[in-house]
């Protein structure tokens, strides 16, 4: 069974959404680091600014998270096609799985850090 060209467009979509959702976790993770830095300025004096190495340390993990989903979602993206070309296609839940349980992991973390920090 030969794949058709909309089976691998509908890959290359697939992949664009991946790249998309990585860029916006990244970009979330960057907002969160310096979110301790506008907490600081908005605080008017150093003496009382709040710590930021957590948020410092949170976005970073975000943005390195953002990176992993990519190199994982152009893998699979490669897998996916070579399957195509093959005639064969299994699913893959993987990178769900992943992508569900950091941000589940971030929204528990940043939760717990609006409650402790408020």
């Amino acid at each position: 069974m030969d794949a058709h060209p909309t089976d691998h467009l509908a890959n290359e979509r697939t992949f664009l959404a991946w790249i998309r959702t990585s860029v916006t976790i990244m970009a979330f993770g960057f907002v969160v680091a310096r979110f301790g830095l506008l907490l600081r300025e908005l605080s008017g004096s150093s003496t009382s600014a709040p710590p930021t190495p957590l948020s410092q340390a949170t976005g970073v993990l975000l943005v390195l998270a953002g990176s992993a989903i990519l190199i994982v979602a152009f893998l699979r993206f490669l897998g996916t096609r070579s399957d195509l070309e093959k005639g064969q296609f299994r699913s893959r839940a993987g990178l769900e799985w992943v992508l569900t349980i950091i941000m589940v992991l971030v929204g528990v973390g940043l939760a717990a850090y609006l409650l402790f920090t408020g």
